[in-house]
């Protein structure tokens, strides 16, 4: 039987991952103020004082850090992959086990505890669904959030009023996102049990023996129409979420370039600092973007992993009993 929780599943099935992908995350997230406080001394030391030297020290400290930034997210995104497969061979196993009894025969038997539709919805999706939240369970908050916190923290202490200022343009989707995704969610677990029934019927296994092909043709095309019909209304919702998104995007370096542009004007703050901050607020739409995906698929996956538990539940010998 799996696990009530979807985080405690994860966490006994890839406990080492895990722990590797966490300590990868706490070496990454810091690094990115490092070329933000690098581009503000190159503006305000090097370029300043026409110093060559310190230009050219101050370059390839950059270029250093780029490069071990990116070779510690390479690790890291390797790592991340084999969990996710971990995951999904693991669900996978489980839910050949339950049907090792049926697989003798030529077909799946009539009274067998799941059907060949469900079967077909979670070997090819709905294990890919948990394995690939599962490969992000621990390492995209703890990134995200650790990243965001290092770089608003290191933004405030530069210039406070832009920071606050510009921070509050995220708020909206704050806001919206826990209401939308309610209803994104629901549809979800509509689509699901629609695909399940589709794959049903497509193997000709329907409840009513008496029920012709012709009859199950109709009836898994308005099952297809049906899950494409809840797909757009998903989509409707998502895209409009990425497109406030974009939005608040676009709008933080307006907010940096106006606020911080007056203080530059009466001299209350440097140019250099106005670089910062627009090269500081594309570090944050990117991990708060993450963050929101990563809503998401959390609650995508608690949907398809309840699905999955639900159905290798009732294939249990304890279930069967």
């Amino acid at each position: 039987m799996l696990s009530n929780s979807l985080y405690a599943y994860i966490w006994n099935t890839t406990r080492a991952g895990q722990i590797r992908i966490c300590l990868l995350t706490a070496l990454v997230a810091p690094m990115a103020v490092a070329p933000l406080e690098l581009q503000r001394r190159i503006v305000d030391d090097a370029l300043t004082s026409r110093n060559l030297v310190q230009l050219l020290m101050l370059g390839a400290a950059y270029a250093a850090v780029v490069l071990i930034q990116n070779g510690l997210k390479y690790v890291l995104n390797l790592t991340k992959g084999r969990t996710l497969e971990d995951v999904t061979r693991d669900l996978r196993r489980r839910i050949l086990e339950r049907l090792r009894p049926t697989m003798s025969a030529v077909g799946q038997a009539p009274d067998a505890a799941i059907d060949e539709g469900t079967t077909l919805s979670i070997l090819a999706a709905e294990a890919e669904d948990v394995g690939g939240f599962a490969s992000e369970s621990f390492a995209v908050p703890l990134l995200q959030i650790g990243t965001m916190t290092f770089v608003i923290a290191y933004l405030m202490w530069v210039e406070p009023l832009i920071a606050v200022m510009a921070f509050v343009i995220y708020l909206p989707q704050a806001i919206l996102v826990p209401r939308v995704q309610d209803t994104i969610n629901r549809l979800a677990r509509q689509r699901t049990t629609l695909v399940r029934r589709l794959g049903h019927h497509a193997v000709g296994r329907e409840d009513d023996v008496h029920v012709n092909a012709a009859g199950r043709f109709r009836h898994a095309l308005h099952l297809a129409e049906r899950a494409y019909m809840t797909r757009i209304r998903i989509y409707y919702r998502k895209f409009a979420l990425t497109f406030l998104g974009n939005v608040l995007d676009a709008a933080g370096p307006i907010v940096v370039l106006m606020i911080g542009g007056y203080l530059v004007i009466r001299a209350e703050t440097e140019i250099s600092t106005l670089i910062v901050f627009i090269s500081g607020f594309q570090r944050l739409a990117g991990p708060w973007d993450e963050l929101i995906n990563f809503y998401r698929s959390s609650s995508n996956a608690r949907i398809a992993y309840r699905l999955v538990a639900d159905a290798i539940g009732k294939a249990s010998p304890a279930a069967r009993a």
